[in-house]
């Protein structure tokens, strides 16, 4: 039933996600950052870690813009400097060399994923070789990973924008069971890994007690209170000129696209591309640049599928086409410049943005070296927990009208971005994976630490790895405020994505996990 599909790209605006504001940009802790383990005494400065998934998935924040080095002539600073463009240029290169060794040999391995490894990798055994060598390189590959996470939440939008063209979940029923896959599936991925960890930690002797502080004294009758400033409304997370310049484009390309189409034009496809393209990004600015009260309800990812959707209504209106006719044109599946659609540029983006996750993870090699016992553990409890327990649960419920549906909700617990990956890997439909991602990563943040602080669970360590497991960009957004278990969150998340996209890739275990939804089904 398709209803079903519009309900859940739908639903994230009737959810109150409270504890998430967006970021513009991204930025991480220097690698030399010093953290405590012992006091958890981790500085969380201004040039925090922001996840892909924030926006989702995704990597998100509630920061002012931060950029590293680069000089510009324009105020602008939405406009990509040099470094930031050379960065960006490496891993774009770096993926598409990857992708071509991958196919030539038929590695059955995602590119995007090697490329993470070996980028991090890298950095990590020229740091043993020449200390110093490999935080160099780190800062040097930092703008250029800012530069396409900041973007990276557009680059979900074909995921949820080809919802209408999805399978049918099947009945209202099987929507509402496809539901409590994202409710319960976060329960039972946060509190497995969170008590695990605490377990462990505990066995370590490393728990420490929480102290209460007892409430501030009323201050004494007679006595001046100084009233203190409101803190300035945070920036928007984009400039007024890349908002009208992207405006601009959109209506001028539009008016083009529109034209060349019903003229019959040769080159009305790639028009319609770079309208479309235009279109998205526009759409997500603009949702971006909301008022905070909105953005809290309504993510600018939904947002922006929803005027990327709108926008291919009025286009299949004015040019007297249909609207799924249109939308096939979004994402046709090819990168030849006269087929390709502005889906399939955005998806071609996404890998390069993957391989960045590199950098975040090299940032953060200090606290995952000093708690790697229960870092590893939390990990495999997320990926592997996440994975064969979704599996099973959708086969004892039999949520779905199709194997192919079950197989799109597996991923349900890992970063958008590499939720694709794995998507396409198992044979699933990306566009309903990446709706019960985003719904996943919206419920997290609004009832993540609600339902740690409900367990009891007030161990830093645990509650971040927990989040990070289960939550998501999102879910991890919403730790900030928690310095001492935001970095052990933004570790998890990155490191359950990269093991579960790792594990699927494993024949033995990709077949077994089909073997297990399948069961039953058509």
């Amino acid at each position: 039933m398709k209803i079903g599909y519009y309900f859940l790209a739908l639903l994230p605006a009737c959810i109150d996600a409270s504890n998430f504001k967006p970021r513009s940009s991204a930025g991480y802790l220097s690698p030399s950052t010093k953290h405590s383990t012992n006091k958890l005494d981790v500085d969380i400065t201004s040039s925090d870690l922001t996840t892909p998934s924030s926006f989702t998935d995704e990597y998100n924040s509630s920061k002012v813009l931060s950029y590293r080095g680069g000089e510009g002539g324009s105020t602008n600073v939405d406009i990509p400097k040099t470094n930031e463009l050379v960065g960006a240029a490496f891993f774009t290169v770096l993926q598409v060399l990857l992708t071509k060794v991958f196919r030539e040999n038929k590695i059955n391995f995602p590119a995007m994923l090697g490329c993470t490894i070996l980028v991090f990798t890298t950095l990590v055994l020229a740091e043993v070789v020449a200390p110093g060598l490999g935080d160099s390189w780190f800062e040097l590959l930092t703008p250029g990973s800012n530069l396409l996470t900041k973007w990276l939440p557009v680059m979900f939008v074909p995921g949820l924008a080809m919802l209408p063209l999805a399978p049918s979940i099947g009945s209202p029923i099987d929507v509402i069971k496809a539901l409590s896959v994202v409710v319960l599936g976060f329960g039972f991925t946060m509190s497995t890994t969170a008590f695990l960890v605490l377990g462990l930690r505990s066995a370590q002797g490393l728990v420490e007690e929480k102290v209460v502080e007892p409430p501030p004294a009323p201050p004494k009758w007679g006595k001046q209170v100084v009233a203190t400033e409101a803190p300035p409304p945070p920036s928007k997370p984009f400039t007024k000129e890349t908002y009208n310049f992207l405006l601009g484009g959109t209506v001028l390309t539009g008016a083009i696209s529109m034209a060349a189409t019903l003229k019959n034009n040769e080159y009305a496809t790639p028009i319609r591309t770079l309208f479309m393209f235009c279109g998205t990004v526009f759409t997500y600015v603009f949702g971006a640049r909301l008022p905070s009260g909105f953005t809290k309800v309504v993510h600018p990812l939904v947002t922006s599928t929803a005027g990327t959707l709108l926008l291919t209504r009025l286009d299949a209106l004015v040019t007297g086409s249909s609207f799924e006719d249109v939308l096939r044109t979004y994402k046709a599946g090819s990168l030849s410049p006269t087929k390709t659609g502005a889906g399939d540029l955005l998806l071609f983006l996404l890998g390069p943005a993957v391989g960045c996750l590199a950098i975040p993870m090299y940032s953060r090699k200090k606290i995952m070296a000093d708690n790697l016992l229960v870092v590893v553990a939390a990990m495999l409890c997320s990926a592997v927990g996440g994975l064969f327990g979704t599996a099973w649960y959708v086969r004892l419920l039999s949520v779905g009208s199709s194997a192919l549906v079950r197989l799109s909700l597996l991923p349900r617990n890992v970063t958008t971005a590499l939720a694709i990956v794995i998507t396409n890997v198992l044979g699933g439909d990306i566009a309903i994976a990446a709706s019960v991602v985003v719904l996943t990563g919206i419920f997290g943040a609004t009832v993540g630490r609600g339902v740690l602080d409900m367990l009891k669970i007030d161990d830093p360590v645990s509650r971040g790895l927990g989040m990070g497991a289960a939550g998501q960009g999102l879910g991890v957004a919403a730790m900030m405020p928690e310095k001492d278990a935001f970095p052990f969150a933004a570790i998890n998340m990155v490191l359950t994505a990269v093991c579960a996209t790792a594990l699927v890739s494993v024949p033995a275990v990709k077949d077994a996990l089909i073997s297990i939804v399948s069961a039953g089904t058509d």
